[in-house]
């Protein structure tokens, strides 16, 4: 699988929003288990950002491998 867009790699932007969704995400699972207003307001916002969490953590990893392979220079 290629990851990069117009010749870029695209693991730098996947790091970022991993990065961001993550603390984001838990913030929001902690707001839902203890404030009832949060969980009405949050709705169903929370399980999707897991859900998206689930499919770009391993996406990510994926892009890393690809990006050192073919971006950084072998250390022989």
């Amino acid at each position: 699988m290629d990851f990069s867009v117009n010749g870029l790699p695209l693991h730098p932007l996947l790091v970022h929003s991993v990065i961001a969704l993550v603390p984001i995400t838990a913030l929001a699972v902690v707001l839902h288990a203890v404030w009832p207003a949060a969980r009405r307001r949050l709705g169903i916002v929370t399980p999707l950002a897991g859900l998206a969490l689930l499919v770009a953590v391993p996406l990510t990893v994926a892009a890393g491998r690809t990006f050192r392979r073919r971006w950084v220079p072998s250390r022989r």
